[in-house]
């Protein structure tokens, strides 16, 4: 069911019409990817494959001369308005970098990590407890 999600969103970067393709709700796919990183990670890839078809059809459709919507021989949508998906490319590009809905990709640190942290923390607390009682 993720796989065909996942290309249904590919296809159509409309997170509605993928997870009706599967036969769910949208927020159960939306409390997935929260839950599961490799899942969001998809989604992400899912969502970038579907711009870069929407530019390669945009741009297919500019340099045959094409008018002001692009007819799409996909079933998962109809014709494109060519502003419009001038105005969604643009947007795109301009958000990729910043955190999408859904929030930041969950970061786990390793045991090692997190003991070396603690250990740097309390040697600090230890230090400046004797450095009080030397003073005091």
């Amino acid at each position: 069911m993720k796989k065909e999600f996942l290309d249904h969103l590919a296809a159509t970067c409309n997170v509605r019409g993928a997870a009706a393709a599967i036969g769910v709700d949208p927020v159960s796919v939306y409390a997935l990817r929260r839950r599961d990183e490799a899942f969001y990670l998809a989604w992400e890839d899912a969502v970038v494959a579907g711009y870069q078809m929407l530019e390669t059809q945009l741009i297919g459709h500019c340099l045959a001369g094409g008018g002001t919507t692009i007819e799409n021989g996909a079933d998962c949508y109809g014709p494109i308005d060519k502003d419009t998906a001038l105005r969604l490319l643009t947007s795109h590009r301009a958000g990729r970098d910043k955190v999408i809905r859904g929030g930041p990709r969950p970061q786990v640190a390793r045991p090692d990590d997190t003991d070396a942290a603690i250990l740097k923390k309390l040697k600090a607390l230890a230090a400046k407890s004797a450095a009080d009682e030397t003073g005091s």
